[in-house]
C-alpha cells in the first residue's frame, strides 16, 4: 500500500484536492540540447545515402584526376628544371673555359706590352735623334769613301805615277843616249887626225 505521506513523484503535479493544475511551461531548448528525433523513412535515407556515395566518388574522381595532372605537370617541370641546369652547367663550363682562355690572351698581351715597354726604353729619345740628324747633315757620311774604294783609289794614283815615272825614264835615257851620240859626233869632228905631222 503507498505512502500517504510519501511525496509525490518529480513528474506528476500535486495533488490538489481535485482540481485542474495549471499547465507547466513549456522549456525551451538549451544551445547543447539534442534535436528532436524525426521519425525516419528508410528508403528516402538510403536513396539519399546512395546520392551522397555517388557525390563523393565523383568528387573523389575530380580529385585524383587533377592529383594525376598535378603529379604530371611536376615531372614535367622536374625533366625541364633538369634539362635547364645541364644546360646551363655546360654554359658555365664554356664561359669557364672561354675566360680561362681570355686570361692566357690578358697574360700575352701583357708580357708583350711589358717587351715593348722595355724596348721603347732602350730607344732613342726625339731630341737624341734630332742632335744626330744635325751632326749627320754637317758631316754628309753619303760622300764618305769606303776602305776598299779608298785602297784602289790609292792603287789606281800609284800606278799611274808609275807609268808618268817610266814615261820620264824612258824620256831622260833617250835624250842621255842622244846627248852622248851629239857629243861623240862632236868629238870626232875636233880631234886632229893622229897620221898627220907637225909643218
Amino acid at each position: 500500500m503507498p505512502d500517504e505521506t510519501a511525496a509525490p513523484p518529480m513528474n506528476m503535479p500535486p495533488d490538489n484536492g481535485g482540481a485542474a493544475a495549471p499547465a507547466p511551461p513549456a522549456k525551451k531548448p538549451g544551445l547543447f540540447a539534442p534535436k528532436p528525433k524525426v521519425g525516419l523513412d528508410l528508403n528516402k535515407s538510403v536513396a539519399d545515402l546512395a546520392g551522397e556515395l555517388n557525390n563523393i566518388s565523383r568528387r573523389l574522381m575530380i580529385l585524383e584526376e587533377r592529383y594525376s595532372n598535378l603529379r604530371k605537370k611536376t615531372q614535367v617541370t622536374d625533366q625541364n628544371i633538369l634539362g635547364n641546369n645541364k644546360k646551363f652547367m655546360t654554359e658555365v663550363q664554356a664561359t669557364n673555359s672561354e675566360v680561362d682562355d681570355m686570361k692566357k690572351q690578358i697574360t700575352d698581351i701583357v708580357d708583350k706590352m711589358k717587351i715593348i715597354v722595355r724596348e721603347l726604353k732602350e730607344c732613342a729619345k726625339h731630341q737624341e735623334v734630332e742632335v744626330l740628324q744635325k751632326y749627320i747633315n754637317i758631316w754628309q757620311p753619303m760622300n764618305f769613301i769606303t776602305r776598299d774604294s779608298a785602297s784602289k783609289m790609292v792603287m789606281d794614283e800609284v800606278e799611274s805615277q808609275f807609268k808618268d815615272l817610266n814615261i820620264r825614264l824612258q824620256q831622260e835615257d833617250y835624250i842621255k843616249e842622244q846627248i852622248r851620240i851629239a857629243l861623240g859626233e862632236l868629238g870626232m869632228q875636233q880631234k886632229p887626225p893622229r897620221n898627220a905631222g907637225p909643218y
